[in-house]
């Protein structure tokens, strides 16, 4: 039993003396973020919802305001009555 332990100590020891001889990474340092001064805002650029390219998006949109107006109206008749 006590050379169990011996090996045991034995190990741990060995361990401890390798994690003395580690060496350190050295990480790279983080990059430098340049920023560039030409930025302007292009003010004449919008988004518009009737535009050809957004054609599925009216879809969309007219689609969930006929939804909800149809349910109001529906709610509105069915408390009346």
């Amino acid at each position: 039993m006590s050379s169990e332990i011996h090996k045991h100590i034995e190990q741990s020891i060995e361990k401890s003396k390798n994690l003395f001889n580690a060496e350190v990474i050295n990480f790279p340092s983080e990059k430098k973020l340049y920023y560039s001064e030409n930025l302007k805002k292009n003010s004449n650029n919008f988004w518009k919802i009737s535009d050809k390219s957004n054609d599925d998006q009216l879809k969309a949109v007219i689609g969930i305001c006929f939804m909800f107006s149809t349910l109001i109206l529906l709610g509105l008749y069915s408390n009346l009555f």
